[in-house]
């Protein structure tokens, strides 16, 4: 009676209605009480869930709301290899940063330095995991945080006893390292878990277990060392957020009791049949937001919703959690401080300069930026893509614009099978051209990219946009793109889905810094562009126009200018072209000094093989490194490499200076494979 008492009170409201909109599978919650065959009833006792398809389930059980609450929270993160002079050396560069920076200065106890430690040592070296797992496809990012982590006198062995209940559960031995961070207001935990298994096969956690078990074990180890929550620590808990600037457990509790109209009644002493102290705390969460200006009562104890409420106090809570995160890094103060709206289409365009740069959060490899708009106003702008945020200095200058919708890709590709395929869509005909065609995505994730396109085929279908034909067979109609776009439209408004901004770099370095520079910049552009009666932004301030003004006599100094005998400033006719040529020439003497080599400045040649040593992104765009004899050379490439360092490639011209690089052996491949075909059709 007593753990029914509690498992009514608490409610985590992560169980969704169906939304017919959207095509899903079952989520990780219903996944995991399927396993344990519960359903969301407690049985006789856990039960083991076998491994399948090379994917470790373990034995998953439900902490009960008695059991101390732990946040848990698990990213797995694929490693990746970078351009020239990468911190990380071969690669993996970001599993590099992320163990540096678990183990940094100050994080630790007393504001020492955080130590690493695994299932038996500690004090262990960053390098030694780093050359362990460098190489490895992914790894695994976990932070464990107990409510009352400071109780825990031995966190380490708490941490430890955790992954031993892990290891147990996916029956296989793991490498990881930790750190406990001490520097926020709750002690916690960081796990990085090698990509790996015992057997050396790629480490894949199953969904369920991810989102559910892991938790429940760390749970059940914080009871037995603190001792089961009281029912009055319970009924505290949830006190706390009748009044909370947050989106809480009431708040998801509150949207599903309201009907079509977000009206709710509670004029009953029992509504919803709950404890009496549940529903003290749902009327004085209603009577918060409707002081707050979120909700309005009329008739006493009946409440409309605000249609928007619950974005209004994420964006408080977001505002709050970053001006915790920034606090003390800028010296211009926070009180003008926006947080750059993520909803599809909601944001507006900014035109400023970058006054600070980090990372967004602990876990994962998203970071943030702070840009001060050229027309006023800081605005703290989270970033989805950590390469272009990594070109980028502080003082750079950027343009960051709302994502309007999504890209419609797989909508695209939806249309190309089918106009191959007299208008039907047919799964089986886009596994078959993904492998003829799209060779170059790895074996691995075909599959999953096939999925995708299914799952949105079935969404099309749900939404009446394709028919079904049965057999994965799709009629599709020719104005399905226009369609998907509106129905992807109605999903993001109806599901609040948050996106990444987009953002244009204009300039990597402050512009104030490039007046001097010999290579191509912002400025010569926008000097370019004002000669022709346009801008490259909407607006300016004074720092820029003196920048501008700076480069302009710079370059009529350097004879790449002129003031014209009208008084107006114009660019040489291969200024621009010249400027490219000096950057590309001075960053090529200096990798081929730092390399022992001889800079060759001459154009590539096409179908000639040579080694290659990175990739390096200039003004002009990205460019390869490569190594023939003694000699150092650069091409200007159409896309990022996939190639790896010192490996023997070859280019191959695709327009005026802008070559395609390709791996020499995959080339040889290719045509020996042609030319095995040649030699079929001649003996046919």
């Amino acid at each position: 009676m007593f753990l029914d008492r509690l498992n009514n009170e608490e409610d985590t409201g992560e169980n969704s209605a169906a939304r017919p909109l959207v095509v899903t599978r079952d989520s990780p919650r219903k996944a995991f009480f399927k396993k344990l065959n519960r359903h969301g009833h407690r049985s006789s006792g856990p039960k083991k869930v076998k491994r399948r398809d090379g994917v470790y389930r373990g034995n998953s059980f439900a902490g009960m709301a008695s059991a101390q609450r732990v946040v848990v929270k698990i990213n797995p993160v694929k490693n990746k290899t970078k351009g020239v002079g990468s911190g990380a050396g071969s690669g993996a560069q970001n599993l590099y940063h992320h163990i540096h920076y678990i183990s940094r200065n100050k994080a630790g106890k007393d504001g020492d330095k955080a130590i690493l430690f695994n299932g038996e040592d500690e004090g262990l070296a960053r390098q030694e995991f780093f050359e362990l797992c460098k190489n490895d496809r992914h790894h695994f990012r976990m932070i464990i945080s107990p409510e009352r982590g400071e109780d825990i006198e031995d966190f380490q062995g708490y941490i430890r006893k955790v992954m031993k209940c892990v290891e147990r559960d996916l029956k296989v031995k793991l490498n990881w390292v930790g750190a406990i961070h001490y520097d926020t207001d709750d002690t916690h935990a960081h796990v990085i878990i090698q990509g790996r298994d015992g057997w050396g096969n790629d480490l894949v956690i199953g969904r369920d277990y991810i989102a559910f078990g892991i938790r429940a074990r760390a749970q059940e180890i914080a009871t037995e060392l603190l001792g089961e929550r009281s029912l009055d620590d319970i009924q505290k808990s949830i006190e706390k957020e009748v009044d909370a600037l947050r989106v809480t457990s009431l708040d998801r509790f509150i949207e599903r009791q309201a009907n079509e109209d977000r009206v709710v009644d509670v004029r009953k002493e029992n509504n919803f049949d709950k404890s009496a102290h549940y529903e003290a705390s749902l009327k004085g969460r209603l009577r918060y937001l409707e002081t707050a200006g979120l909700a309005k009562e009329d008739p006493p104890g009946v409440y409309t919703l605000s249609e928007d409420y619950q974005d209004v106090l994420y964006k408080i809570a977001t505002r709050n959690d970053v001006t915790k995160q920034l606090y003390g890094r800028l010296e211009e103060g926070l009180d003008d401080l926006e947080v750059y709206s993520l909803k599809a289409g909601e944001g507006s365009v900014i035109e400023g300069r970058v006054l600070d740069k980090g990372p967004a959060d602990e876990l994962t490899d998203r970071k943030y930026l702070v840009v001060e708009a050229l027309q006023g106003g800081k605005h703290y702008v989270p970033v989805g893509e950590p390469y272009s945020y990594e070109r980028i200095d502080k003082g750079a200058l950027v343009r960051v614009r709302p994502f309007d919708q999504s890209s419609g890709r797989a909508d695209y590709n939806i249309v190309l099978i089918a106009r191959q395929n007299d208008g039907i869509y047919d799964i089986e005909k886009h596994r078959s051209y993904i492998e003829k065609e799209q060779s170059y995505i790895d074996e691995d994730a075909r599959e999953g990219y096939l999925a995708s396109h299914i799952k949105r085929i079935e969404t099309l279908e749900k939404n009446d946009a394709v028919s079904d034909m049965g057999q994965g067979r799709y009629k599709v109609p020719d104005d399905v793109i226009e369609k998907g776009k509106e129905i992807s439209a109605k999903i993001n408004a109806r599901e609040r889905k948050r996106f990444y901004p987009k953002l244009d770099i204009l300039s990597h370095h402050a512009p104030e810094d490039l007046t001097d520079a010999a290579k191509k910049t912002w400025l010569d552009k926008e000097l370019y562009a004002r000669s022709q009666k346009k801008s490259g932004v909407e607006q300016t301030d004074a720092r820029l126009e003196k920048a501008l003004e700076k480069r302009q006599d710079w370059l009529c100094a350097n004879n790449l200018a002129l003031i014209q005998s009208n008084g107006e400033f114009a660019l040489r006719k291969s200024a621009l072209r010249d400027l490219t040529v000096m950057e590309v020439h001075q960053e090529g003497k200096f990798l081929a000094t730092k390399a022992g080599l001889k800079f060759n400045a001459q154009k590539v040649l096409s179908n000639q093989e040579f080694t290659y040593l990175g990739h390096t992104e200039l003004e002009s765009g990205k460019w390869a490194v490569v190594m023939r004899g003694s000699e150092l050379q650069m091409a200007r490439l159409d896309k990022a490499p996939e190639v790896e360092k010192g490996q023997k490639i070859v280019f191959n011209e695709i327009d005026r200076g802008t070559f395609q690089m390709k791996a020499a052996e995959q080339v040889k491949q290719q045509e020996r494979a042609q030319n095995s075909d040649k030699d079929q059709e001649r003996e046919l």
